[in-house]
């Protein structure tokens, strides 16, 4: 099996209150929709279950999902799943980042130190950087990167505040209280090279690397002219977002977070992660995704809840035609400003969504679909050079391609959860006078999830990567549209 398995990296993007989190709680629900079960992860995996994302993310006192907030990150900070499907069905190993918007608003300077570290750390050769691996009784394993000489067997101890950890790294006496509590004990040490380092940095304690690059500072840069010195002090922010900055760069598919209801638009924000992606060597798939679009539905489904219920559950895929029904709508007001029967946007939202994306290649997500894309969206779309602008023309449409909307919570009878003011990361129903949470509600099994949307995007990012699925049935025009190949 192993040479048949697949890998896909999902770097999930937005400012806060775009929707993370609820976005990736619904595409782990999608995985199971499309019929993917996951597989048990060995001891030494160096990232956090699909089931321990839930925990890490789910507020079991109040019903909610904890916000993103800004904090340090670290391999168990980041979470994957080996996946199955079917008896003789080849392995999806998938991962996934959620990564604070705020790291690339840092400006173009911050950036581009970053592009500086990493070359100059990619031309280091052995002997700047040592794996060290450290494993227990129990068969655990920790992987850090240490500098020539350093002993963490002994030394300074200092047991680390918890609190202080969440939003900040640590220093080699806090790593030693970690490897003496753990009961850890080297078993490995060798020499690797900087490129090796980065391409592994998934798998490595990134406290770690980060201290190892601070105290090899000299080593690191010793290439660059005088005139030019890289200053340790200088790099204070690119050093704290080193692990997202090289992870969005290895990701195979890139998802940008956006809501509808406040906040601002992601036009900026794509066009920043498109002028980082510009300079990296991968070019990943890229999505936009809506928050919100559920206080939208006007007059529906009315009594027809427990019908498209019924539907769903014999056929996953009929979720398409529901997604079609609304987008319907939606694409209307966008391109005609007429209503529909089941979804109506603001006039706000219109200009907001519009705002997100651009008519221009220079503008928005149509400019990172062109960084990303490897002949640019419009060549591979149409196959014949055309501009954005000409495409909106001749096309009639307002959206580009891998933009979706997405309706956080909404359950398979169709049932809005409205967010609850007291605490905003809980959204509830109200039956008959008695509330009911979302998370609890489908975590439960008493109610099912619809992933509107996320359902879509789900099944666009595994197609894009080469995976047909379930979910690539009743499609009508729009979604043949949003999922055209890269």
């Amino acid at each position: 099996m192993a040479g048949m398995n697949k890998s896909i990296r999902i770097a999930v993007i937005g400012e806060t209150a775009s929707g993370k989190s609820y976005l990736l709680y619904d595409l782990i629900h999608a995985f199971e929709l499309l019929g993917y079960v996951p597989e048990q992860l060995p001891l030494s995996f160096p990232h956090g279950s699909f089931g321990t994302y839930f925990y890490d993310t789910f507020n079991s006192k109040t019903g909610g999902m904890r916000g993103t907030e800004r904090y340090a990150c670290r391999p168990d900070n980041h979470y994957a799943a080996w996946l199955s499907k079917g008896r003789f069905g080849r392995r999806l190993e998938v991962d996934f980042l959620n990564i604070p918007g705020e790291m690339f608003n840092l400006g173009e300077e911050v950036l581009q130190k970053f592009f500086d570290l990493r070359q100059h750390i990619e031309k280091r050769d052995k002997g700047v950087f040592f794996l060290s691996v450290w494993r227990n009784a129990a068969g655990k394993e920790i992987r850090l990167i240490v500098y020539k000489g350093l002993d963490l067997a002994n030394g300074n101890i200092i047991k680390p505040e918890s609190s202080s950890r969440f939003g900040n790294y640590i220093g080699w006496e806090h790593l030693r209280y970690e490897l003496q509590e753990g009961r850890f004990k080297e078993a490995s040490r060798k020499p690797v090279s900087g490129r090796y380092m980065l391409s592994h940095l998934r798998e490595l304690q990134t406290d770690s690397v980060l201290l190892t690059i601070k105290d090899s500072w000299n080593a690191i840069v010793s290439l660059q002219q005088q005139d030019q010195k890289m200053l340790l002090k200088d790099y204070v922010q690119v050093l704290f977002y080193f692990y997202p900055l090289v992870y969005c760069q290895q990701a195979t598919d890139l998802v940008i977070c956006d809501n509808l209801v406040h906040g601002s638009s992601a036009g900026n924000l794509a066009k920043n992660v498109a002028y980082f992606m510009s300079e990296g060597k991968r070019r990943p798939n890229a999505y936009l995704a809506f928050r919100g679009v559920d206080k939208a539905f006007v007059n529906f489904p009315g009594n027809k809840g427990s019908q498209i219920l019924s539907l769903i559950s014999s056929d996953a895929s009929l979720r398409n035609k529901i997604y079609e029904w609304m987008m319907d709508d939606i694409q209307g007001q966008l391109e005609k400003n007429t209503f529909g029967n089941m979804a109506r946007l603001p006039d706000e939202w219109v200009q907001h969504t519009r705002q997100s994306f651009g008519p221009s290649p220079g503008n928005g997500f149509w400019h990172l679909l062109n960084e990303t894309m490897v002949e640019g969206p419009l060549e591979r779309l149409l196959a014949h050079k055309k501009t954005p602008g000409e495409l909106l023309q001749e096309s009639g449409k307002r959206l580009p391609p891998h933009v979706y909307f997405t309706a956080t919570p909404i359950d398979a009878a169709f049932r809005v959860y409205k967010n609850d003011e007291v605490d905003v990361t809980r959204f509830y129903w109200e039956d008959g006078g008695r509330m009911k949470v979302f998370t609890q509600e489908v975590n439960s099994g008493r109610e099912q999830h619809l992933c509107l949307g996320s359902y879509q995007l789900l099944t666009d990012i595994l197609w894009q990567n080469g995976i047909s699925s379930d979910g690539l049935r009743q499609r009508g025009e729009h979604l043949l549209y949003m999922q055209s190949k890269m």
